[in-house]
């Protein structure tokens, strides 16, 4: 056969095949049917209109009308789309509000914090989350999406990032005798480890202890040491983080127990002889990231800064012992970022980093992180002095916020890069530090684990987008109480302390206000119901009921001695002596979770079962009771209609005649709706635990369906003596649970709550 192979005899023409083809050549020949594929992949045959080609949490009802609620990409089409219905498709003009906008944005920022402090990140969440006035900030309490799943999801299998920078630092430096001896005398005693134990002296690790101001409980505060630089170094600097709600009486009570002075009328600053004290409120941000993908969203937002030109980075590396621990905190962050959970870690261990410029890093567009399986046969050692790094130090810090780039300059130098698109080099070095959270021990072990990530003030915005670029979800005030009810946790704020009392009177508002804003034939009825101050937690009247033997029932405590809290536990599984003083005014922490069907909400009463209640379907109903004051409401209801008739036939007269309206009879028009109030809630207390058909035990403070247990779930808090008589009953773990606004008991198991 010749050489050369026919291949289209009915052209007649002689083809020979070349032996290789050339790439590029055919590249460039089909170009055109590439472009024109890539194309009709993009188009779809379906009519769509243009706001249907967004998903569904991204539509607006505004979008028919305001082509500028769409994103650009899609608003050429829908004014394309308007035409063609006939429909106008001028824009409306920029509102006097956008005319009127302030020349100087930050000067009017500031401004406007005169009364109400924001956080970093408050012009991001305001955009997007349903902001709250709470304990002197504004703070972002759940987003306007629907994502109360979409947030459980993320901390159950991506991961969850909050702005609690309202938990505030407190900086103290002295000797560490005077320092743990004072620190010890403000503190809880007899319950775990103190301020001066040795898994927390240095410094790698985080602890907490509640603080008590003349025998009574302020909060729980958070600390951890400042690692020795070396062994003879006498001063140690220790950093407390305190919550807002709290903050200002905690840090009255730290100087006057070190007896310090302010320096300077405004100035942040307290000293005496040996101790300081300096408030880092303004200084430090802290987010808290949950879920097994935090350690995967971190590793792609830290870039450790190995040879970055910073100034200050190439001083701090001069010392030789600085050197060799980066070094150590380099490498050991290595091994940590690809690890699948951080609840492998130890339990509250603290890293110092200095990382790269995170807008250095930050994706085009929003990416999901995912975490590189890391498999350790032996257990990884934990290098000393990891917790030591130059976020310790106020100058680093100070110099950090000062020479930051701007969005502007970065922008700039993105623009001129060689090749769009490309990553920068040599951003500025930042030091940070990270906590690790080890999540729940109870019943989903590990769950709500990840990490607490600190960065100095003026660096929060660009921590906070670069994290949500990589995939974190935001999530708000709601999320952080959600999280804590899912991990079986109390409430952050106890009843017993002054913040715990405010905040359940704030409640007590917010149920109150919600209740009457209701017209009079959707309300419950709580005089037929039989629930006494439905929307109040009367502690003391109910430890007085249970224990009408002491005195000064008006004082009572949360007992936090986790030994008693244990034996306690164990005596529902197997009874034992105990010693323990049942007739305290103690409240007990408990975690309740239904048996069947139900629900369990705030203000709920917990209850204690008879023995016929624990048979199957045989579940108590409380009786109806007669409104006495059902009566008296109608009347007053029709003399108060007949009133503002006559009024309103005054003002007609008045305006005919062009005489002034009196006006003495409007304080009447304003009593009435607190008349209507007290009549419609229930009278005075005579008592609390023979209140209904079941002796009440004790409260609910916080309840929801938990995602965790695939059922409705709580946690309160009952009095001792009403655990006596429990454990003296032989019910086992059973309680009943009745709400507010139902006349339903329900079956739910108890377990008392061991922080």
């Amino acid at each position: 056969m010749d050489e050369e192979k026919h291949y289209d005899f009915a052209l007649g023409g002689k083809h020979k095949i070349p032996p290789r083809v050339n790439i590029l050549n055919f590249c460039t020949a089909r170009i055109n049917e590439i472009t024109s594929m890539r194309q009709a992949l993009k188009t779809t045959t379906a009519s769509k209109l243009a706001f249907q080609q967004l998903p569904k949490h991204m539509r607006r009802r505004a979008m028919a009308h305001n082509t500028k609620r769409l994103p650009r990409r899609l608003r050429q089409k829908h004014l394309s789309q308007l035409k063609k219905a006939g429909m106008p498709v001028k824009q409306k003009r920029p509102s006097r509000k956008y005319r009127r906008r302030p020349s100087n944005l930050l000067a009017e920022y500031m401004n406007r914090q005169r009364r109400i402090k924001w956080l970093e990140t408050h012009i991001w969440h305001a955009k997007r989350f349903r902001m709250l006035e709470r304990w002197g900030f504004k703070i972002a309490y759940k987003p306007c999406d629907k994502a109360f799943r979409a947030c459980y999801r993320a901390t159950a299998k991506h991961c969850l990032v909050q702005d609690i920078s309202y938990i505030s630092c407190i900086e103290i430096k002295g000797p560490e005798e005077i320092l743990i001896r004072k620190l010890k005398d403000i503190s809880q005693r007899n319950n775990g480890l103190s301020v001066g134990a040795k898994a927390y002296l240095n410094g790698s690790r985080e602890g907490s202890v509640v603080l008590y101001d003349e025998d009574l409980p302020l909060g729980t505060i958070f600390f951890h040491w400042k690692p020795l630089d070396n062994n003879e170094e006498m001063e140690r600097i220790i950093w407390i983080w305190v919550h807002a709600a709290y903050y200002l009486k905690t840090l009255k009570l730290l100087i006057k127990t070190f007896n310090l002075e302010q320096i300077g009328e405004e100035s942040t600053l307290y000293s005496n002889s040996q101790v300081q004290l300096i408030e880092l409120r303004n200084s430090l941000n802290r987010f808290k990231l949950t879920g097994p993908l935090s350690c995967a969203v971190l590793s792609n937002c830290l870039k450790t800064a190995k040879e970055s030109n910073s100034k200050w980075m190439q001083d701090y590396c001069s010392v030789v012992n600085n050197l060799e621990k980066i070094s150590l905190q380099y490498e050991y962050w290595e091994n940590v970022k690809s690890l699948l959970t951080a609840a492998v870690l130890p339990p509250h261990h603290i890293l110092s980093l200095t990382v790269v410029d995170p807008r250095y890093s930050m994706p085009k567009t929003r990416l999901k992180a995912v975490s590189q399986f890391c498999s350790m046969s032996t257990p990884m050692n934990i290098p000393p002095k990891l917790a030591y790094g130059p976020i310790w130090d106020s100058q680093v810090r100070s110099h950090v916020k000062e020479n930051k780039v701007s969005n502007a300059k970065l922008n700039e130098m993105r623009s001129e890069l060689l090749v769009p698109g490309t990553d920068l080099k040599n951003g500025e070095a930042v030091p940070i530090m990270l906590i690790q959270n080890p999540g729940s021990k109870v019943d989903n072990l590990g769950y709500g684990s990840g990490w607490d990530l600190i960065v100095p003030s003026g660096w929060g915005n660009s921590f906070w987008q670069t994290l949500i670029m990589w995939g974190a979800r935001a999530g708000g005030l709601r999320e952080f109480d959600s999280l804590r009810l899912e991990s079986g946790q109390l409430p952050f704020l106890t009843p017993d302390s002054e913040a715990g009392r405010m905040d359940e009177k704030r409640c007590c508002d917010v149920g109150k206000q919600r209740y009457f804003s209701l017209p009079p034939n959707k309300r419950p009825n709580y005089n037929k119901l039989s629930i006494i101050e439905p929307f109040s937690l009367n502690w003391s009247i109910l430890v007085q009921d249970w224990n009408p033997k002491q005195n000064n029932s008006d004082k009572f405590f949360v007992l936090r001695n986790n030994k008693l809290l244990t034996e306690l536990r164990d005596a529902f599984k197997k009874p034992k002596c105990i010693n323990f003083d049942f007739d305290s005014n103690y409240l007990i922490p408990v975690r309740l979770k239904l048996v069947n069907k139900g629900t369990i909400k705030q203000f709920a009463r917990i209850c204690l079962p008879k023995p016929h209640d624990l048979i199957k379907n045989s579940l108590p109903c409380e009786p109806l009771k007669e409104d006495l004051n059902q009566t008296v409401r109608k009347e007053k209801r029709d003399a108060h209609r007949q009133l503002l008739k006559k009024l309103r036939r005054e003002r007609i007269k008045a305006r005919r005649e062009g005489e002034k309206v009196s006006t003495l009879n409007l304080e009447a028009v304003k009593d009435f709706a607190d008349q209507m109030r007290k009549l419609w809630l229930p009278g005075a207390i005579n008592g609390l635990r023979y209140s209904c058909s079941r002796e009440i035990m004790g409260y609910v403070t916080s309840g929801d369906f938990s995602f965790t247990q695939a059922r409705h779930c709580g946690v309160g808090y009952i009095t001792s003596g009403a655990l006596k008589v429990l454990l003296d009953e032989k019910v086992k773990d059973k309680i009943l649970i009745r709400n507010i606004s139902s006349r339903q008991f329900r079956l739910a198991t108890i377990e008392i709550v061991v922080s």
